[in-house]
């Protein structure tokens, strides 16, 4: 119970900086489509996705290493030292780089915005990872909120005032976080972790963990947005800035599941390992009817969503929404079982995993993109997160069992599916009829749920209380 309590507050204390920061980028986007068109949003999502790939490589994947090797108990100075030597090594990478992406026409005249945008999110990423590893949530999510409230001022500057367009999309992102880090390392550098233990003793082990997590994030990648470029080649740029908008509301799944992950990562490091598996098991029974409702709910709502938060120009964003959302659940489902890798330093199980996922989704983003566009490139990507989470589910069974539900997933899965076709073709009020059925399976789950809550919120209230006798 104390762990659990533990890992709620984590969540509680994450959620309430993330709820702040991804809904207000997620509000931006009356903005961003009115001062972009569809065929400028393309741009932009074309020279963000590149940076995503980039991120990787430029880090050598030094903040999910820190993160897990300080957090798992090794001397933070040791694990700090090799990630500024991984973190250095990126730096050259990213200037060989360079000069390749330049026989891009799409991002040859961006290209100093783009190793801007990459190196500055590397140090902002390092140093939260930080933060994280030594357990400072409140101040992870103060610094987040900074940073996206930046972020927004600076975008208010200059797409409608000063008219930069893409340009002006990139710096005010880039520059937030260059702000964000920059107060972060200074932060940081006032308590420097004592370094007693031979770094090069870490760099080996540190380096097992790091490297494959590079093609693994490279895999994930290409699961998700390489059907934006296949996009580009076969339908252009405007195809690519309404399927593009239309994630941006599947997303939002992507956010909630990343504000349980990002607290419950540290709790299950720091658990100890004969608690583990029903730990997991606890956990997963609570997070998987939670994602099925936030799907139901943005996959009943996306019509509505798409007309009151887009511009005009991108209407037809609301038929891809439904089953990117149901994708969005395999994702976060797939990020879940993923963290028992992390816990048991399996990042090679991690990359064969993504490995199958993108074989699969650029094999269908060629056989359905060419004929069917977007709708091609929003089933291809379906079936991929189904196929990793079913690879991994399996797997994850092996190296540490429990009980994944996937009878009950498989039920409200096909009512999801069907409420999806039913909101694409216009029949919403039909759809509403499922609502039940879809959550029914997990009923049980979604009463646990609720129990451990109303306890949590009265051992909450109880200790509140004696702080406040107290004073």
């Amino acid at each position: 119970m104390k762990n659990s309590t533990r890992l709620l507050s984590h969540v509680i204390v994450l959620g309430l900086g993330s709820v702040v920061s991804k809904l207000t980028v997620f509000l931006m986007m009356p903005l961003y489509t009115a001062c972009l068109t569809p065929a400028s949003f393309g741009t932009v999502d074309i020279l963000i996705n590149t940076a995503v790939l980039l991120l990787p490589f430029v880090s050598l994947s030094a903040p999910e290493a820190v993160f897990r090797f300080a957090a798992g108990g090794y001397e933070e100075g040791a694990v700090l030292a090799v990630g500024k030597r991984l973190l250095l090594w990126g730096g050259f990478l990213l200037l060989g780089v360079l000069p390749i992406l330049g026989f891009f026409e799409i991002l040859r005249p961006y290209l100093l915005y783009l190793a801007l945008y990459v190196i500055f999110s590397v140090i902002h990423s390092y140093a939260a990872h930080i933060l994280r590893a030594r357990g400072q949530y409140g101040l992870y999510t103060v610094q987040q909120v900074f940073c996206t409230l930046l972020t927004v001022s600076l975008a208010f500057l200059f797409l409608p005032v000063m008219g930069l367009g893409e340009r002006g999309y990139l710096a005010s992102i880039f520059l937030a976080d260059a702000i964000t880090a920059l107060i972060l390392c200074v932060y940081l550098s006032r308590e420097k972790a004592k370094n007693q233990m031979d770094a090069s003793q870490l760099l080996r082990p540190m380096l097992r963990y790091a490297l494959p997590l590079i093609p693994t994030a490279t895999l994930w990648w290409v699961l998700s947005v390489c059907d934006h470029y296949i996009l580009l080649f076969f339908h252009g740029e405007e195809a690519i800035g309404l399927y593009a908008a239309a994630g941006k509301l599947p997303a939002l799944l992507t956010f909630a599941a990343s504000i349980f992950l990002e607290a419950w990562h540290f709790a299950a490091i720091r658990e100890k390992e004969e608690n583990r598996g029903l730990l997991f098991e606890k956990i997963y029974a609570a997070f998987l009817p939670a994602m099925i409702l936030l799907v139901l709910m943005l996959i009943l709502g996306s019509a509505f969503l798409v007309r009151h938060l887009f511009a005009s120009d991108f209407g037809e964003a609301a038929l891809y929404v439904p089953l990117l959302s149901v994708a969005s659940l395999f994702s976060a489902l797939s990020s879940f079982l993923g963290s028992v890798y992390l816990v048991k330093l399996r990042s090679g199980a991690s990359l064969a995993t993504a490995f199958v996922g993108a074989t699969v989704n650029i094999v269908l983003d060629l056989l359905w993109i060419p004929s069917q566009g977007a709708i091609g490139a929003m089933a291809a990507t379906l079936v991929s997160y189904i196929t990793v989470f079913l690879w991994r589910a399996v797997h994850c069974h092996r190296v540490m069992p429990f009980a994944q539900h996937i009878g009950k997933l498989t039920l409200s899965t096909v009512v999801l599916l069907v409420v999806a076709y039913l909101t694409m073709i216009g029949q919403t009020s039909v759809a509403l009829w499922l609502i039940l059925p879809s959550i029914l399976p997990f009923f049980r789950e979604l009463y646990d749920s609720g129990r451990y809550f109303l306890q949590f919120g009265k051992r909450f209230l109880h200790i509140s209380t004696k702080k406040e006798k107290r004073s």
